[in-house]
């Protein structure tokens, strides 16, 4: 069989079945078949991207990177930091206040007990953010 009896016979069988469907129905079926022969469309900003454009996307995307590692690293700084004055906090309230039992006890209770809320909530954060990423 030659093309053009192949596409006779599918416009044939085409018609057949439409002229059952209701008329919305058909004029949409028209429609779609009449798309599906044209091929895809393509997207008009595709068009007018460029090698440039390229370019200036992965800059920028470096950018992004550079700024998330100094970022990240920032953070990471920022803890040891708060660490290491906690210990030092906690070893300086243990030594000035080593025979009074009576001050010491609520003291360090309340440093163990809020260096424990920070370390929970700075975990759940970091576990949060992970999630989302």
């Amino acid at each position: 069989m030659k093309e053009n009896d192949l596409a006779a016979n599918n416009n044939a069988i085409d018609s057949e079945i439409t002229e059952e469907l209701p008329t919305e129905m058909r004029h949409m079926m028209r429609l779609m078949s009449v798309t599906m022969r044209s091929g895809p469309a393509e997207s008009p900003i595709a068009k007018h991207i460029t090698s440039e454009h390229i370019t200036k996307n992965q800059e920028l995307d470096e950018k992004a990177m550079a700024y998330e590692d100094k970022d990240r690293t920032r953070k990471f700084w920022l803890t040891i930091i708060f660490a290491i004055v906690s210990v030092v906090v906690l070893g300086l309230v243990l030594f000035l206040f080593r025979d009074d039992s009576e001050i010491l006890i609520p003291i360090i209770t309340l440093l163990v007990g809020g260096g424990g809320g920070f370390s929970g909530g700075y975990g759940y954060g970091y576990i949060k953010s992970k999630r989302n990423n």
